[in-house]
Formats: structure tokens, C-alpha cells, sequence
């Protein structure tokens, strides 16, 4: 157990990295607009970007996998669709975004971590 639990932190963390930049910037950016309210706060934009992986990702790392499927593509298809969805209604909920633009904020950055997470286990071995 012990090495699958750093398996899982040093991808949570790849995760983060990658995940944390990207939201806040698409959350400041949307606060330029004028299309959210909130948060304005770095530290809350932060925060909030952060949470939205903490909720997806130990699900995806010890559940979606042990779910029955007929190859490693489709588990993965099938963990970053609930990262997608589950993210999206997170930042829509907390009124971060309208739906819409939840969906597609949520499916670019996760696209763009889960590709370099695949090309960076391809190349290197890690994550």
C-alpha cells in the first residue's frame, strides 16, 4: 500500500502543478470579464483550484481503476470524463462559472494535464 500511496501523491502533485496554474488563470480571467464575482483573492483562487483535483483525483487513482473495462484507454477515458464532469459542476456550483463555460474550462485543463501526464509517464517514467 505504501508504494501506491506515493505513487498517488507524486501524480497528485504532477496533477496540481499543472492543474492549479491553469484554473487560475482561467478564473482571473473570467473575473477581467466581469463574468464571475469570485473569488477575486489569489489565495481563494488558489484554494478553490486546488480543491477541484482534491475531490476528482483519489477517485480516479484508487476507484475508476478497479472498475471492470476491457482496456487501459478506456479507463482512462472514463476517469477523465468524471474529471471533467465532477469538476465542471464543482466550479458551477460554486458560481465560479456558468455552466457552459464550467464544461469547457474543465475539459481543456484536463485534457492538458491528463496529455502531459501521459506523454511525461511515456518519456520519463513519471508519474
Amino acid at each position: 500500500m505504501a508504494g501506491a500511496l506515493a505513487a498517488w501523491i507524486s501524480a497528485f502533485a504532477f496533477t496540481q502543478a499543472l492543474e492549479i496554474p491553469l484554473y487560475v488563470a482561467a478564473v482571473r480571467r473570467s473575473v477581467r470579464r466581469g463574468a464571475t464575482l469570485r473569488p477575486v483573492d489569489l489565495a481563494a483562487q488558489i484554494a478553490l483550484a486546488f480543491g477541484a483535483s482534491a475531490v476528482t483525483h483519489p477517485i480516479i487513482w484508487f476507484l475508476i481503476p478497479r472498475i471492470p473495462c476491457d482496456s487501459y484507454v478506456e479507463m482512462v477515458a472514463r476517469a477523465e470524463l468524471f474529471a471533467v464532469i465532477v469538476e465542471a459542476f464543482y466550479f458551477y456550483a460554486l458560481e465560479v462559472f456558468n455552466l457552459r463555460r464550467a464544461l469547457f474550462w474543465s475539459l481543456v485543463i484536463n485534457a492538458t494535464s491528463a496529455s502531459l501526464g501521459l506523454l511525461s509517464r511515456w518519456a520519463f517514467g513519471w508519474p
